[in-house]
């Protein structure tokens, strides 16, 4: 059974600052919701008011339609996976797996049947009866996993559950976790400062920043059509240079000009010609120009320096901006490589451009 969550006008406050802002959101039953943001944002926040841990200002939380800011954490049927493992040192893979279900007062026969099931499916059942000292960090992680799941929770909660490990196996268990999720179709909200994690575990993201959600969406539109200055620059690799609108054509585009005279075509939330504005574009989305014939846009500059890195080849490239863009080229065997002092010219495709008011960087 699997459960939706709505957060309604939720608001927390600590004295005079505020750490939640005013934040409205729906959750599917099943899906996999990413709290994304940096420290500080109120992500880990708004988890916890959803496990019941703190209770908000102001605004309702849901389940399945149901307001539960009444409701204690220990009735919420949530299950929760810390940062800190919180593994009891005493007891045996096995024993640790069981303790909610004991708690629960389970019959014997319920208890070893579903942790059996369980340490099967995070694959840990060979080290049924080993102790939290003799099993690794990622074992450790998924042990918490199986113990926060075995429970049948209604939602399952994850803040920050793999900044402990160390960089191969976080890879290896984001996805071992999202294939188990998908596989048991429990509704989970994971929290991460990690925008990589976030890109390829969630189903939705909601990128935070001072307790407000500046876009919610798919991680694909989240990465390819940031809505706000702050998104662009926080997903992903960008480069962020100052324009000038120079016309606004009917089909919502723009034609922009660039430091240097270099001018290129844009969607964004710039309207009038004449108008200041920031532009944003991902190195990944410009490629080298054909040699011949005049174009209206496009980018030129001189090579500064190239990065080799096996499938891609970073190059900066001075245009005469405040500093360097880099450009992203896949490496293919037999490409003809740039050498650092060439001129080149760089296509930039409309849909790659996107423009912001200046002020939306403060």
């Amino acid at each position: 059974m699997t459960t939706s969550v709505s957060i309604d006008s939720v608001t927390k406050r600590f004295g005079d600052s505020i750490a939640v802002d005013n934040v409205s959101f729906d959750i599917a039953k099943g899906e996999f919701f990413t709290l994304l943001g940096s420290s500080g944002c109120g992500k880990t926040t708004l988890l916890r008011m959803v496990a019941g841990f703190m209770r908000q200002t102001s605004g309702n939380i849901r389940f399945d339609g149901k307001i539960i800011d009444d409701v204690p954490p220990h009735q919420r049927n949530t299950g929760m996976v810390f940062q800190n493992y919180a593994i009891f040192p005493h007891l045996t893979v096995f024993d640790n797996v069981a303790y909610g279900l004991r708690a629960r007062r389970r019959g014997k026969a319920e208890i070893d049947r579903e942790v059996r099931r369980m340490l099967e499916l995070v694959r840990l059942d060979h080290l049924a009866h080993r102790r939290p000292r003799e099993l690794s960090g990622g074992q450790q992680q998924r042990v918490v996993l199986a113990r926060a799941m075995v429970i049948q929770p209604d939602v399952l909660l994850m803040d920050e559950p793999l900044s402990n490990l160390d960089t191969e196996m976080r890879i290896h268990l984001r996805s071992e976790i999202r294939s188990l999720q998908r596989q048991i179709g429990i509704t989970t909200i994971y929290v991460t400062h990690d925008q990589e994690e976030a890109l390829l575990m969630s189903d939705r993201i909601a990128v935070m920043s001072r307790g407000r959600i500046e876009q919610l969406d798919v991680p694909h539109k989240i990465y390819a059509e940031p809505k706000t200055l702050f998104v662009a620059g926080f997903i992903g690799e960008n480069n962020l240079l100052p324009g000038t609108v120079i016309a606004r054509d009917a089909d919502g585009s723009s034609l922009i000009e660039l430091p240097g005279g270099h001018r290129v075509r844009g969607m964004g939330g710039v309207d009038a010609a004449g108008q200041p504005c920031l532009v944003s574009i991902r190195p990944q989305d410009m490629d080298l120009a054909p040699s011949e014939g005049a174009r209206e846009t496009g980018i030129g500059g001189r090579v500064t320096d190239i990065q080799f890195l096996g499938g891609t080849v970073k190059l900066l490239v001075e245009i005469g901006a405040d500093k360097p863009i880099t450009v992203s080229l896949q490496g293919r065997r037999g490409m003809d490589m740039p050498e650092a002092g060439s001129q080149l010219r760089l296509d930039v495709p409309l849909q790659a451009v996107r423009t912001f008011k200046p002020e939306a960087r403060a």
